[in-house]
């Protein structure tokens, strides 16, 4: 991609948004300029991460050579929960929000409990570490065998650096779980030979695995998107420790069940994880029908000539990213998407109201019978709140983390609902280009609008479709805040 134009002096109206009235000596390159508004890289976060993920992965592929002993292994067993690992590592069970988690992690824990005792033959507390590097040489060559075949068009450096994390991981569990089961009481004993270490170092193996899913998840977020790390983490972990708490109580059993009974455990199990996933797939569907029912009912007053077509798309759109920009949790920028979408919903209870009454009857530019409509579904209460602006949001709402979320997506609403009215002009004025409804807007900033919002607006633009851009006096390259874009 070509480089910026790198211009001489900085616009007026940019240097207001930034808030120095001076001309500065030089203009810095457009990238570095953007590096430092954003909040993070992700590009760079994690530049620093890769070489000790790669050494890791090479020193779990030595010390497992190093301790293996084949005259030691189970090959029956072995293959059995090579064959069951690498068969549910093709399913995945989706998350409410995005996102998935694959069912092998319940043969993987499953494995971890059955394999190093060799059934029958090899009580817990005469395990070998040889017992336990069979759970890392099953999760390479079954993870190998996925990978092949599900990246058959091709693969990105982070889907090679998520699996050798996945890896280095599950080296790292096998030698703790072997840890625990030699230090942990012995005492007393279960039936079936199970011991306070197995179920101490079960659970511990599955938190731990937990970490290391947290970890690639947000690797691979943070090196595709607009967040900092530490939001993905978060977010990951809200709507996957549950279901994937279930995985890992289903692995467990599992294993357990097979130690009495062997591969028959398999009957018994397999059919739990199906039940698991398919309702787990049918809750997080429920996402993607809630937006397209949304954006069919935000078409409603474009259909009935009251709003031109489209604007509520390209309000959604550009507040959506907007609110990525500046930070917001994945669930509170679609929440803002939410907002966006229904912003004018209200417009059809005012419909042959007096323009006079009506104008009356606004909250902060939203018309007030939205946040009635939209305030009676409980999904959408931060939504509601968001319609609702900022006037006696610290009575009304308690959570100071949502009062964030709800204070800075109203300012968002507020913001792009202006601007996609100027930009688009009415009945009583000219539609204006993105620079000149920019410089309009910045005139009450710090007033009406918040300056962090606009600059958010001008990052966001170019990297919008064209087809919602597109302005009646120029594209968005005609704009002055075009210097102060990314390349």
């Amino acid at each position: 991609m070509p480089e910026p134009v790198v211009v001489e002096k900085s616009h007026p109206i940019e240097r207001e948004l930034r808030g120095d009235e001076r001309e500065p000596m030089e203009r810095r390159p457009a990238r570095d300029r953007v590096r430092r508004v954003r909040r993070s890289e992700p590009g760079n976060e994690f530049s620093f991460v890769m070489p000790l993920i790669i050494l890791a992965a090479l020193a779990t592929l030595v010390v497992s050579i190093l301790f293996t002993r084949l005259g030691s292994i189970n090959y029956g067993n072995l293959g059995f929960f090579l064959v069951v690992f690498s068969v549910a590592a093709f399913f995945r069970l989706r998350l409410k929000g995005g996102g998935d988690i694959s069912l092998g992690y319940a043969p993987l824990l499953a494995a971890l409990i059955a394999l190093p005792v060799g059934v029958h033959a090899i009580h817990y507390d005469k395990i070998t570490a040889a017992g336990s590097v069979q759970v890392v040489w099953m999760f390479l060559i079954g993870s190998l065998i996925v990978f092949v075949s599900t990246n058959m068009a091709g693969f990105s450096k982070e889907d090679v650096l998520s699996m050798l994390l996945d890896y280095a991981g599950v080296g790292l569990m096998a030698l703790v779980f072997f840890g625990l089961i030699k230090i942990l009481p012995k005492k007393p004993e279960l039936h079936g030979g199970y011991t306070p270490a197995v179920l101490g170092a079960a659970v511990v193996c599955a938190g731990l695995l937990f970490l290391v899913y947290l970890a690639k998840e947000s690797f691979v977020l943070s090196s595709e998107g607009h967040f900092p790390t530490g939001v993905y983490f978060q977010s990951i972990l809200r709507k996957s420790w549950l279901p994937f708490s279930i995985i890992a109580f289903t692995g467990g059993l599992m294993g357990m069940i097979f130690v009495g009974i062997g591969m028959w455990s398999l009957i018994i199990v397999l059919p739990a994880l199906l039940i698991l996933m398919y309702a787990y797939n049918r809750v997080a569907a429920t996402d993607q029908y809630l937006l397209e029912t949304i954006r069919v009912l935000s078409a409603i007053p474009e259909e009935t000539g009251m709003l031109a077509v489209g604007h509520a798309d390209r309000v959604a759109e550009l507040s959506f990213g907007v609110a990525r920009e500046l930070g917001l949790s994945p669930e509170d920028a679609q929440q803002v998407q939410f907002a966006a979408y229904l912003h004018d919903i209200g417009a059809v209870t005012k419909h042959g109201v007096a323009a006079e009454q009506r104008q009356l009857s606004e909250v902060e530019g939203v018309i007030s019978g939205g946040v009635d409509i939209v305030g009676k579904v409980d999904y959408l209460d931060v939504a509601a709140e968001i319609l609702g602006g900022r006037e006696g949001l610290r009575d009304r709402v308690s959570d100071v983390d949502k009062r964030r979320a709800v204070s800075l997506g109203s300012g968002i609403l507020r913001a792009v609902d202006d601007f996609e009215g100027l930009v688009s002009g009415s009945e009583s004025r000219e539609p204006l280009s993105e620079g000149d409804a920019l410089t309009e807007m910045n005139l009450e900033r710090g007033v009406k609008y918040d300056s962090k919002v606009l600059r958010a607006i001008s990052r966001v633009l170019p990297r919008l479709p064209r087809e919602l851009t597109a302005s009646a006096e120029g594209s968005i390259e005609s704009s002055p805040f075009w210097g102060d874009q990314e390349g």
